[in-house]
């Protein structure tokens, strides 16, 4: 080798030896947005929780309100209890539409921003807290997780939640109260149905610190008060809805029992999702990481020791995200964030683990815990990166953008009934739309169009399909219209007779 391919290899080494944290970080983001960003609008693909979340933020960009037009230029009124989204994300993205222009491509760029953020604040908070090691194995274990793309790209909460949630705990840890309960109130808000259960986290942290009761509980009321500080920006969107006492009752009764009005229990699901947990192979990964990571504080207390907080509140977290999930409809998206912390649990007991066996054995080299611990890390992230690129059900279609391609050509500027399609719903003006949702916590909720005097129909109706129009619109429909057979590749399209 010449002298001068010497001095530039050896530039190289120094370059990276001083810079290897932020070149890793680098490239984990490249790598995640370059995978986001080869099929960012069908994969995953646009679904109905996510397209309510879009056209509250579009209403927002518009017309400064959080709700769904439910006909021509007509908002629902009951903004609140529409959608499991907080204002945290659909406020931010109403801003973003406002500032870039409206699109699904710009709401998925606007999600993909989040998930760096979600990367590079699960990267500095951890190494902050703890070390690099462990900062670098978690970002790349959720970097390489297939669920992280199919919703993190999704316009959802759970992303944002937990980037709130990180910053939120590392406060706490350096007694930050007020700002850390803010942060924490932020994160209940972005996903209630998710992160409601850190305040009970977050609780079992008070309860156990060392600490006389007179300040944990000053401390507590802190981050109590602050939390409750999220609030306020709500309760201002929706001043006028909140003062009705019937808005607050749908609240209650959607968390209560989401699934009652379509006439199913919550022990009908916990049954069912009890019978199945053998069978979800996410369900297996995540138990066999939770046995590791409990079988190594019982074997090193030490562990437990220097990292209590985290335990405490991971402890307290997994298993109400768990129940969460199991009174569900066995809907994994439950368990995400869940999944997030038991990798970073994980990561932080392996190394603890091995050492512990290691021990036993004399004259081992004084790196063999690293070496092992790193090569079963590297190991498992390589094999999700291979499940990611080869076995990952992430759900690709384009079938809403067709639909609107069609309906934008065909009929520019016909009114269009929607039923029970926001997806389709979400991508029309707010001057040109009927909109008809019926789905658990929204239950018949807007304007069908089948019940409108015929005077009223509108020229067109877009459906999921001809069998999911209820018995009594049936015949409204076959009388009125006839199917678009020109249109085959979207959702089905009837027009007027």
């Amino acid at each position: 080798m010449s002298k001068k391919l010497k001095d530039m290899y050896a530039k190289l080494i120094r370059i990276f030896n001083s810079y290897h944290e932020v070149l890793l970080l680098v490239g984990v983001l490249v790598f995640m947005s370059a995978f986001a960003l080869s099929d960012l609008t069908s994969r995953p693909a646009y679904w109905y929780d996510e397209a309510i979340n879009v056209e509250l933020a579009r209403n927002f960009a518009d017309f400064g309100k959080l709700d769904l037009v439910v006909a021509p230029d007509t908002f629902s009124g009951v903004g609140p209890t529409i959608g499991s989204t907080g204002y945290t994300i659909t406020a931010p993205l109403g801003l973003f539409f406002k500032a870039f222009g409206f699109g699904l491509a710009e709401a998925r760029v606007y999600m993909l921003i989040w998930m760096n953020v979600f990367l590079l604040s699960l990267f500095v908070v951890t190494k902050t807290l703890w070390d690099k090691y462990t900062a670098a194995f978690s970002t790349l274990f959720i970097a390489s997780f297939a669920p992280f793309y199919g919703n993190g790209l999704s316009v959802m909460g759970e992303i944002p939640g937990f980037v709130f949630f990180l910053w939120s705990f590392y406060l706490l840890t350096k007694e930050k109260y007020w700002w850390s309960g803010l942060l924490l109130g932020l994160a209940v808000v972005s996903k209630p149905s998710i992160y409601v259960f850190l305040v009970f986290g977050f609780l079992a942290v008070f309860l156990f610190k060392r600490e006389l009761w007179k300040q944990k509980i000053l401390d507590l009321f802190k981050v109590g008060i602050a939390s409750v500080g999220a609030l306020v920006p709500w309760v201002f969107i929706y001043l006028d809805e909140v003062l009705n006492p019937l808005v607050w009752t749908e609240i209650v009764e959607h968390f209560r029992n989401p699934y009652g009005d379509a006439g199913f229990s919550t022990m009908q699901n916990i049954q069912n999702n009890l019978s199945s947990f053998w069978g979800s192979t996410t369900l297996l990964y995540f138990t066999v990481f939770l046995a590791l990571t409990i079988v190594a504080v019982f074997l090193r207390k030490d562990l437990f020791n220097a990292h209590r907080i985290f335990f405490i509140l991971g402890a307290t977290y997994i298993p109400l995200a768990f129940f969460q999930y199991i009174r569900s409809f066995g809907y994994l998206r439950y368990l995400i964030a869940a999944e997030f912390i038991t990798f970073m649990l994980f990561t932080l007991s392996l190394p603890a683990l091995i050492d512990f066996f290691l021990k036993k054995y004399q004259n081992l080299p004084e790196k063999s815990m690293s070496i092992i611990a790193g090569g079963i890390f590297v190991l498992l992230i390589l094999v999700q990166t291979v499940h990611l690129f080869k076995f990952s059900d992430l759900y690709s279609s384009d079938k809403t953008q067709r639909t609107i391609q069609y309906l934008d050509l065909k009929y520019p500027k016909e009114i269009i009934g929607v039923m029970n399609v926001p997806h389709v719903g979400s991508l029309l003006s707010a001057d040109r739309k009927y909109q008809y949702l019926s789905t658990f916590g929204l239950w018949q909720f807007g304007t069908n169009s089948l019940l409108l005097s015929k005077d009223k129909l509108p020229a067109v109706l877009v459906l999921d399909t001809k069998e999911s129009v209820q018995d009594r619109d049936r015949e409204t429909l076959m009388a009125n219209y006839e199917e678009d057979t020109a249109f085959s590749t979207g959702f089905t399209v009837y027009k007027r007779k």
